[in-house]
């Protein structure tokens, strides 16, 4: 049996951060700008739309990892949503997964993908997390089925252009 890895949240947060940094130089256009990280990590200035950037390091996966819950519920301790879940608590319009190693980019509407992932989450295999002191739990969803489920409803706008998002957004909950 595979031996599970323990990561640690400050090593994750600190490759998230500088990650962030690279994002905005390269696809920021002077258009988006840090917020303070608690409601989301970026802002659209003009429109003031909130977005949750993700990155993933694992740049040969055919998958994304959908974190459900930041902090699984366990014992008397409550569960933590966590990923686009979490997100959609705190408002933000958009949720952006980026392989940076590989600059492939989904740009999601941060509703709909909830609504997809709660749709077919039981299609997807759920992927526990060690941390110290606490289990993460997120869902391995194949890209395959994201795009082809998109190309099948483009009315559901789980995918918009980045351009849509910098320039034409209308910012709030979307």
């Amino acid at each position: 049996m595979k031996k599970s890895k323990t990561f640690s949240m400050a090593a994750q947060l600190k490759k998230g951060k500088a990650a962030e940094k690279d994002f905005l130089e390269k696809y920021g256009q002077g258009a988006i700008v840090r917020t303070d990280g608690r409601k989301g990590d970026l802002q659209v200035k003009w429109s003031r739309a909130i977005i949750e950037l993700k990155t993933d390091f694992y740049s040969k996966s055919t998958n994304l990892f959908m974190e459900r819950w930041s902090v699984l519920a366990e014992g008397d301790r409550q569960g933590k949503p966590g990923g686009p879940w979490q997100s959609a608590i705190h408002g933000a319009a958009y949720y952006l997964y980026w392989f940076p190693d590989t600059d492939e980019l989904f740009v999601f509407t941060t509703a709909a993908l909830v609504n997809y992932l709660e749709e077919n989450l039981s299609s997807f295999r759920p992927c526990p997390v060690r941390n110290k002191g606490y289990t993460t739990l997120g869902y391995i969803v194949p890209k395959e089925k994201l795009l082809k489920f998109h190309e099948e409803n483009p009315d559901k706008k789980l995918l918009v252009p980045l351009d849509e998002v910098i320039f034409f957004s209308v910012g709030g909950k979307q």
